[in-house]
């Protein structure tokens, strides 16, 4: 019977810093004395300098995964997730089998965890852009390049083949550029197999904000792969921020927009939740430590690779975020450890860097190295055969050079796992114009509006003209009946103002609206309010509308509210028998808000203080219609949201309040109308 480990040193984090300081630590201490064990969400480590690879199907996406547990046979791997690192004492907390929370002492800990991505912070970049950061990104981008130009050789529309053979890479650092250039070369070198693709018709881009590419290497080299790549048919926007993304390209922040099927995001990286969370000092989310890389006021917690800023004793700069400072870091933590358990002087990270390579396609690549500045096929075949040296199993070694050396003989595979885009729940961000659908296109989705407005059209006229039927705002939903119906689509929906949606695929959609009662009863109810508002009993309604000015209709406020105001004095004002709402303005009488007696009721039931005041329950998002929409329209939005009344505002952008139109006053007006018509036929 083997005796317990008298120490144990925790890594977090399974990437070249916490490979490495694992290896290195396990061939310094016996494993008799001191358990190592690391935690990674995957069993593999990433090779990520070769994902871009994985992408242009130069080689498999097997060849970049290496197993943890063959190469660290005498460290104790586990897949858990950290959710909490308790530094005070000196413990860690995971999410084990079945979701519950273990707990594990540590003597050391080493924080290896990387980056997170973050494409929150540009409006869409999250729901319609690719990430590149591991195998499943790499696996899923590919997939989505090879049905991209499956898509383009089956369209019957020749306008919309380059669309699906348009790419907009974002990000010009090293990611960036060795993915443009390796879906350029995926596409160039394999749409010889397609009988409708013409190479005009294909185009990468890589949108970059400053105006030279790879700043990691000096500008000579910058150039040098600029010129290469646009040589190569590669599109270089530079200078440029993106503004936001959507599902037909890229808006840019000078007003541009780059269209294309596919946007693939390498900017945006955020630090990993446990690290985000932990009480420690940071710059920009990464962890700050004291030269030989402990953190800073602790002895025993070490912060190493890129979740750490680690300043570098060769130049005394911050470390750039790169496997082979990460490895160097890894291994020096590793010899301070030991050092520190020995009760020796930990030294400083002190690191002479061999140089930087990056691939740009077409079989060319930059690099400094070891003092030498190469460029074109010469440095490529560098750069192949670093990164070869540097995979840690003879096995994947070898598998990589087979990959490497068919793809010189034989085409690149196409083949690729389709996957089946209604099986999900997603996000779609819209910008103001942009159609969600238009009339006729199949019913695939349902949607539910988070942020914005969309107007619901029907054509009129000869010529097709489009003319607004309805706006939905925040909280409403469309596309329910045409999925209920199964038929296509019987109207346009088109952002009016920037838009968030929910998009529930056809089958989610039916497995919800089929076994979840309230979801179920929610929808017969609001179908039969819509199919039973007396709008619909009424089909002339609208024409007899028709060129009439919203003014006609609109009626003062006689009362508001302030935010200030309480809820007892908001239901003094309610009280009378013909007030049914109030709007809620501030002092300049902009409308916040509305109350009306339902609120006044759902404010009871919670439970509300007289004393409390209205901006807590008010409803702050009403409908509203604008005083220069027509009565068309507004009629429409009402019908749309079965409303008895709407405020009106001077326009959408300010919400200066006019007044508010009631629907009773519009039906009497059109029933007159009906009535007199009628009179003149039964006169004449």
């Amino acid at each position: 019977m083997t005796n317990k480990p008298e120490k144990r040193i925790v890594i977090i984090g399974g990437g070249f810093a916490g490979v490495k300081c694992a290896e290195t630590l396990r061939k310094k201490l016996k494993k008799e004395e001191v358990q190592i064990v690391l935690f990674n969400r995957e069993n593999y480590l990433v090779f990520q300098p070769l994902l871009a690879e994985v992408v242009g199907a130069s080689i498999s996406h097997e060849s970049v995964s290496v197993p943890l547990r063959q190469i660290l046979p005498n460290v104790y791997c586990r897949t858990e997730d950290i959710t909490h690192i308790d530094m005070e004492n000196n413990c860690v907390e995971y999410s084990g089998d079945r979701s519950r929370i273990g707990r594990m002492d540590y003597d050391h800990l080493v924080i290896a965890s990387g980056s997170d991505v973050n494409m929150g912070q540009i409006p869409g970049m999250s729901d319609h852009s690719y990430p590149l950061k591991t195998v499943g990104d790499a696996i899923a981008l590919r997939s989505h390049i090879i049905q991209q130009m499956e898509n383009a050789e089956i369209s019957d529309d020749k306008t919309r083949r380059p669309w699906y053979l348009s790419f907009v890479v974002v990000g010009g650092g090293f990611s960036g550029v060795e993915v443009a250039g390796e879906i350029n070369d995926l596409i160039k070198d394999t749409h010889r197999f397609y009988r409708n693709i013409s190479k005009d018709d294909m185009k990468v881009t890589l949108v970059h904000s400053r105006e030279q590419i790879l700043p990691e290497v000096t500008s000579n080299l910058r150039d040098f792969a600029r010129a290469r790549m646009e040589k190569e048919g590669i599109k270089m926007v530079l200078g440029q921020r993106v503004a936001y993304v959507t599902k037909e390209g890229v808006g840019l922040k000078d007003g541009s927009f780059i269209s294309g099927a596919t946007v693939v995001s390498t900017v945006g990286n955020a630090p990993v939740k446990v690290v985000d969370t932990l009480e420690a000092e940071k710059d920009r989310g990464r962890l700050l430590t004291e030269p030989d890389m402990k953190l800073k006021e602790r002895s025993n917690v070490w912060g190493i690779g890129d979740c750490a800023v680690i300043i570098n004793g060769y130049d005394n700069n911050t470390s750039p975020a790169t496997g082979q400072f990460a490895e160097r870091q890894g291994r020096q933590a590793a010899y301070n450890i030991v050092r520190t358990m020995q009760g020796e002087e930990t030294k400083q990270f002190h690191y002479k860097p061999l140089g930087q390579l990056c691939a740009i396609g077409g079989k060319n690549a930059v690099a400094e190295f070891l003092g030498m500045r190469i460029s074109g096929f010469l440095a490529w075949f560098l750069w192949r055969t670093v990164y070869m040296s540097k995979l840690p199993k003879l096995s994947h070694k070898i598998k990589v050079g087979f990959d490497w050396a068919w793809e010189i003989f034989y085409a690149r595979d196409l083949s690729h796992a389709r996957i089946i885009e209604t099986e999900r729940i997603s996000r779609s961000h819209l910008i103001a114009g942009d159609y969600v659908f238009r009339k006729g296109d199949p019913s695939n989705n349902f949607y539910i509006i988070e942020q914005g407005e969309v107007e619901v059209l029907q054509n009129s006229g000869e010529e097709g003209e489009e003319t607004v039927t309805a706006r939905l705002g925040k909280g409403d939903f469309f596309g329910e009946m045409a999925l209920l119906e199964h038929r296509k689509r019987s109207s346009s929906v088109r952002a009016k103002t920037n838009v968030e949606l929910t998009v529930v695929g056809r089958k989610v959609f039916k497995q919800i609206s089929g076994t979840l009662a309230p979801f179920k009863d929610f929808l017969a109810e609001a179908i039969k309010s819509r199919s039973e508002n007396i709008w619909q009993k009424i089909p002339a309604a609208f024409d007899i509308l028709e060129g009439l000015s919203l003014s006609i209709f609109i009626r003062p406020l006689s009362v508001t509210l302030s935010p200030q105001n309480t809820f007892e004095e908001a239901v003094k004002l309610l009280g009378g028998e013909e007030l049914d709402f109030c709007c809620v303005v501030d002092q300049g009488n902009k409308l916040l808000g509305v109350i009306t007696r339902t609120d006044i009721f759902r404010a009871v039931e919670h439970g509300v203080r007289p004393h409390e005041k209205v901006s807590e329950f008010m409803t702050s998002s009403p409908v509203v219609v604008s005083e220069n929409d027509e009565p068309p329209l507004v009629a429409a939005t009402m019908r749309e949201h079965n409303l008895k009344w709407v405020p009106v505002v001077d326009n959408l952008s300010n919400l200066f309040v006019k007044g508010y139109v009631r629907r009773d006053k519009m039906i009497s007006y059109v029933l007159e109308r009906i009535h007199r018509h009628q009179e003149s036929l039964v006169e004449g």
